[in-house]
């Protein structure tokens, strides 16, 4: 099959998060699914969440999967893709595989899978369930850094971003209300922070020292903030910090990386997975070591205008040109296609 072939049929499911009221609007299936759209592929998707919650008979995973297979056969797609479809088992994604030879199989999993990170084996047992009847398998660590994979159909994408979301431009703005933002959530789902919860990110924060710095964080004392609310307080920060739990991994982090970068903050990245490859330090992120190397480099940009827009910019202009979602899905869908990458960019494999 010719990916330029105008009629390539995907059918995308994954949660689509409608029973959050639009919440989670910038998640990472909506971006990759507005890409697939980008490329003329003909996409039509499933919210396994949604629908589960809303459906009202008793036997629900019953009535999903008779779902998926009704909309197999009158969309009748040339390619499968899974997000975090958790509900299924081994047996039910074998039976859609058995029954339905003729199409592409894949998956994506943008959970870390650092097998230092508590909740370890349940994203790799979450990973699994599908592992083995997909085709393809997208992770958002570069594979060669685990060794309980196959390396010949996982393949790394990284975090994406969407020109139609990530439209903040900070990096033009001298007199911003706050030096730093940060956020944190103990899941998109959850939508709140658990009581009496805290993680080493909050240990990490509460270290720093930031004396005469104005920060916006949440998820430390306030909660979480999401939707337009969320781009309403990247909107007011100059800088952001992506900060990740767990040691670090080649290539992985949480998908907040984007919201910041994409959107024109001068962003603090962890050395250590290596995204060096992909933005100079200093002139489109700034990477530090540990939290006085932190303390100093915000105190250092905060009232740097100059320095700080131009590794803002830079930093945007950067994460465009390697991680748009159009050039992220075109991608997906060659790898699993079996197709000649059309446009190599350095992480592609």
């Amino acid at each position: 099959m010719n990916f330029t072939k105008k009629g390539t049929k995907l059918l995308h499911i994954a949660d689509v998060h409608n029973r959050h009221q639009g919440r989670l609007y910038y998640s990472t299936g909506k971006k990759l699914n507005n890409g697939f759209i980008k490329n003329d592929i003909n996409t039509l998707q499933i919210s396994d969440r949604d629908y589960l919650q809303s459906n009202i008979f008793n036997y629900k995973k019953f009535s999903f999967i008779n779902h998926i297979r009704n909309t197999i056969d009158n969309f009748k797609p040339d390619i499968i893709l899974f997000g975090h479809v958790d509900v299924l088992n081994e047996k039910d994604f074998y039976n859609l595989r058995s029954d339905y030879k003729n199409i592409y199989f894949s998956q994506y999993f943008v959970d870390t899978l650092d097998p230092n990170f508590e909740k370890f084996e349940d994203h790799k047992k979450r990973f699994f369930l599908k592992y083995q009847i997909c085709d393809t398998n997208f992770i958002t660590t570069f594979p060669k850094a685990l060794d309980f994979i196959d390396y010949s159909k996982t393949i790394y994408i990284p975090n994406v971003c969407d020109s139609s979301i990530d439209l903040l431009e900070n990096y033009k703005y001298k007199n911003l209300e706050y030096d730093i933002f940060f956020a944190l959530s103990h899941g998109q789902h959850r939508g709140g922070l658990k009581k009496g919860y805290k993680d080493e990110r909050v240990n990490f924060i509460e270290k720093l020292n930031l004396d005469n710095i104005k920060s916006n964080f949440f998820g430390i004392t306030k909660q979480p903030v999401w939707g337009a609310n969320f781009f309403n307080e990247l909107s007011i920060s100059k800088m952001g910090l992506n900060y990740n739990r767990g040691m670090p991994i080649k290539y992985y982090s949480s998908d907040r990386i984007c919201s910041l970068i994409a959107n024109g903050l001068l962003t603090f990245l962890q050395k250590g997975y290596s995204y060096e490859d992909f933005f100079e330090d200093k002139k489109e992120a700034v990477f530090f070591e540990d939290h006085n190397d932190l303390e100093y480099l915000i105190k250092l940009y905060a009232n740097d205008f100059k320095k700080r827009s131009e590794v803002g910019f830079n930093g945007k202009k950067k994460y465009f040109k390697l991680f748009e979602n159009h050039i992220v899905s075109k991608y997906m869908i060659e790898k699993i296609l079996n197709q000649k990458i059309s446009n190599k960019l350095s992480w592609m494999d």
